[in-house]
């Protein structure tokens, strides 16, 4: 069942016991589609992109629930997978490329656009499309992601928040790597209250 269909369309996947989020992302047209990030159930995954022109996988981040299943995934579809500069040590396999901030991944007439949020980890990467924005564990509904780990740094991922995502439209839909959509008009306003309750 898809999440989304319009212009694109999106598959969204809970796997794993957490649960994660992966994400098809598809042109209706022509079948082009990339994955978002690798987590968990890689045979799921590879069933739900069945007649799908799957180009590649972009890894949102270098956490493992993010990545752990990258290698049979990849194989099974048969693909090449990347990540964010900086983040490349923390994957359990070599990744095909690198991504960099503002590299661009076509599919059909669209474009999934690489936008770098260190923060989370210092390589975390959005992706938009459009009016669709993949946030990996930078974005949630309520807040930015953990950065109570080693990876992670606060005031870095409060900055990116503000200068990389929040000065997109308002109508902006958020499609996190755990848990429910939101959207950039419904988590600005609450920018000065996440950053006076720190984390």
């Amino acid at each position: 069942m898809l999440h989304y269909d319009g212009e694109i369309q999106i598959a969204k996947l809970h796997v794993g016991s957490y649960p994660n989020e992966i994400y098809l992302v598809a042109d209706p047209a022509t079948r082009e589609a990339w994955v978002i990030d690798a987590g968990y159930e890689p045979e799921r995954v590879a069933a739900a992109a069945a007649g799908l022109n799957v180009k590649g996988i972009l890894i949102t981040h270098g956490h493992y629930d993010h990545h752990e299943h990258l290698d049979e995934l990849r194989r099974l579809l048969g693909v090449p997978a990347g990540i964010g500069e900086g983040d490349e040590a923390m994957l359990f396999v070599a990744p095909d490329f690198l991504i960099h901030d503002g590299d661009e991944f076509p599919f059909g007439p669209h474009v999934l656009r690489a936008i770098h949020t260190p923060g989370h980890t210092p390589g975390s990467t959005c992706f938009l499309v459009g009016k669709h924005l993949f946030t990996g564990d930078t974005l949630f509904p309520g807040g930015p992601g953990n950065t109570k780990t080693p990876t992670g740094d606060f005031p870095t991922i409060i900055r990116s928040i503000r200068e990389r995502l929040f000065t997109l439209p308002s109508d902006t839909r958020v499609y996190p790597g755990h848990g429910a959509d939101t959207t950039i008009g419904a988590e600005a306003p609450y920018l000065d209250e996440w950053i006076a309750r720190g984390w």
